[in-house]
């Protein structure tokens, strides 16, 4: 498949804060790169998915 790499942004639940984050996936789809997300703030954090709030999904160009 076509891998593309997209720009994830938004904001996770640690403790009782909002923090921002920016991550870059790489995945088939916009759809895929959230739930990508989702998959390793999940398991790395051990956060639910109510603790994670998508903002924005950007595709980045492979030349920049």
């Amino acid at each position: 498949m076509n891998e593309k790499n997209f720009l994830v942004k938004g904001k996770i639940k640690i403790g009782f804060e909002w923090v921002n984050f920016k991550k870059l996936v790489s995945a088939v789809s916009e759809k895929m790169a959230i739930e990508k997300v989702f998959c390793l703030f999940g398991g790395n954090h051990k956060l639910k998915r109510f603790q994670i709030k998508i903002s924005s999904v950007e595709l980045v160009d492979k030349n920049e």
